[in-house]
């Protein structure tokens, strides 16, 4: 047997040695919360770039009585107008001809996909650093161990200034059920936080796990629980910076806690009516002597989109830094 000879993959190896899966890997994706609760709005083609938003102001209580025969001195109405004004975004991707001719996938199609990603997180990203630049910000003072750590005491604070400013809640209470273990959530503000916010929250007195839930119908996509009256949601698109304390200089972590008005939300989306995101797709030859020998596609897309806080006393932002 020794003398037989043998021929093995030393002597003949694959012609071709890897096996490639096709189904692509997804890259990972934050959950986008900052542009959930935000009211749009469309500017009509050929109608400018700015948006004007009015408000009339409440009339006080008419409490005085009626004098017999003598006309009172009656009210006036105030507005506020406040505008906002489009800026176009977007991006694009040049592919040549030879990584179309000879990579097997569909690199078209997955530059269409990614870009849509891409559309997606720009918005997002633009809505929180708006909102969270602009709104009314107060900054944590009651932590535990560390005074500027996200805590009970702040957050209820919060929700007390909301509610003092007749800011409507954003979500319904959740009744009880009959989940052993359970419990019954409470008419609640919307809170949007960062991930790193997420062990601080949970070690908050009263904190309650979204699995805690007494109904799984109403719970929103990222919703990582609630502390008083606020609904959290998290997201690794969360917004943080360097922020001054009374302490001193710190990583700031900023939460908005959003309310609103029984007809809207306080925080807008403006957009441009029949000329939004679009995709755009020039493929080879369209370059003229550019490209004369039809080198070159490419995928882009672009947008148009403003933001405007209409009511800051709905939206209260709570700075903190994390453990």
């Amino acid at each position: 047997m020794a003398d037989n000879l043998m021929t093995t993959s030393s002597q003949v190896d694959p012609a071709v040695g890897l096996f490639y899966e096709r189904t692509l890997l997804q890259p990972p994706q934050p959950d986008y919360i900052y542009t959930k609760y935000a009211e749009r709005k469309s500017i009509g083609l050929k109608q400018g770039d700015t948006i004007k938003f009015r408000r009339y102001g409440r009339l006080s209580a008419a409490t005085t009585p009626l004098v017999e025969g003598i006309t009172p001195s009656g009210d006036r109405l105030s507005k506020v107008d406040l505008t906002a004004k489009l800026s176009q975004y977007g991006s694009y991707i040049t592919i040549t001809d030879v990584v179309d001719l000879t990579v097997e996938d569909p690199v078209i199609t997955i530059a269409v996909d990614r870009q849509n990603d891409q559309m997606m997180n720009t918005m997002d990203q633009l809505a929180r650093d708006y909102m969270c630049a602009s709104a009314s910000s107060v900054d944590c003072t009651n932590g535990d161990d560390t005074a500027t750590l996200l805590n009970a005491t702040d957050i209820a604070g919060a929700v007390q200034t909301l509610r003092s400013n007749d800011a409507k809640y954003l979500f319904r209470r959740i009744n009880a059920g009959q989940g052993i273990g359970t419990s019954p959530v409470r008419s609640a503000y919307g809170g949007l936080a960062h991930t790193d916010l997420e062990n601080d929250l949970r070690n908050i007195d009263g904190f309650l796990d979204v699995v805690q839930y007494s109904q799984a119908s109403g719970i929103e996509e990222a919703e990582f629980g609630c502390t008083d009256n606020v609904r959290w949601l998290t997201s690794t698109n969360g917004y943080s910076a360097t922020h001054t304390f009374a302490s001193g200089s710190a990583t700031g972590y900023f939460s908005p806690i959003i309310g609103r008005d029984p007809t809207s939300l306080p925080f807008a989306m403006v957009d441009l009516s029949g000329g939004n995101a679009q995709p755009i797709v020039k493929g080879f030859g369209s370059g003229g002597t550019n490209d004369p020998l039809d080198q070159r596609t490419t995928v882009g897309w672009k947008a148009w989109q403003a933001f405007r806080i209409l009511q800051d006393l709905y939206i209260l932002v709570v700075i903190s830094t994390n453990a």
